[in-house]
């Protein structure tokens, strides 16, 4: 039984944010030297979102077959797991915003201080 939406509760509480649970991290070196592989990786990486928002089913059969977890579980979960992309100054408002209630809430559950544009990638 789901009982509430944390997503839905945060947004409510926290209007600028979002629920911000998973991110991708790439070496800022990295990204620098192969801007067009981070790129394409982020190409591709929506392809995956849009595919596992659309083909539940199939999703949730890759997911068995990779033995992440059992399909029949997957079916019930990824409706609910919110899965996104957010990019561009969207995800700046989103990530500064979810930062800056965990800093006010306890400082060091974000390092202390709260960290500066530089941590997100720009096209």
């Amino acid at each position: 039984k789901v009982a509430l939406s944390l997503t839905d509760e945060w947004e409510d509480i926290n209007y600028e944010s979002a629920f911000v649970t998973g991110v991708i991290v790439v070496r800022k070196d990295f990204a620098d030297a192969n801007p067009e592989v981070v790129n394409a990786f982020l190409a591709e990486y929506k392809v995956s979102v849009e595919f596992a928002n659309k083909n539940v089913d199939g999703c949730a059969e890759l997911l068995e077959q990779y033995d992440i977890m059992k399909a029949a579980v997957a079916k019930k979960a990824i409706p609910n797991c919110n899965v996104v992309l957010i990019t561009g100054k969207e995800m700046k408002t989103k990530v500064n915003s979810y930062l800056e209630v965990l800093y006010n809430a306890n400082p060091q559950s974000v390092g202390g201080k709260l960290p500066d544009n530089s941590i997100f990638y720009n096209k």
